[in-house]
């Protein structure tokens, strides 16, 4: 009777190891974790970088999770040039926008701000992009990331 535990005991383990490695490959050959967004509500994100929800006038927010090796929230709204500004100067002191190390599509101004503390949220720097649009309005992608 011993010998059946000691065997059953030899046998589980390997077959737990081709498991676990038939599962991690199946993983690998379907999912592609760069890739996965989800959606997620503009309060958490804004959280994650020490905030308490959108600036003061923002609308058409959406916003949005990534988590594989790190965990990237973006939130993309639109709100007034004016409200951008004081906004800017109440969350994040100092921040300047500027248009010269902007990358990628044609922006008006962009931002990288790095949060030294980490803020509570979790979140170690702030990317920002900005379009400004005829109308006094500033189209906003904000992006917090812990590495």
């Amino acid at each position: 009777m011993r010998r059946k535990w000691v065997l059953a005991v030899v046998l589980a383990f390997p077959a737990a190891c081709a498991g676990w490695i038939a599962w991690t490959v199946v993983t690998v050959l379907t999912a592609d974790p760069i890739t996965q967004v989800e959606a997620a509500s503009c309060e958490d994100a804004m959280r994650y970088a020490d905030q308490d929800g959108l600036p003061q006038g923002a609308h058409h927010a959406k916003c949005t999770v990534r988590v594989w090796l790190d965990t990237t929230y973006e939130a993309r709204f639109t709100l007034t040039r004016a409200d951008l500004g004081t906004w800017l100067k109440e969350a994040y002191p100092g921040t300047v926008l500027t248009s010269e190390a902007c990358l990628g599509e044609p922006l008006d101004a962009c931002a990288h701000i790095d949060l030294n503390p980490a803020a509570d949220g979790g979140a170690m720097a702030i990317d920002m992009d900005v379009q400004y649009g005829k109308d006094s309005t500033a189209v906003v992608d904000f992006w917090a990331y812990d590495v």
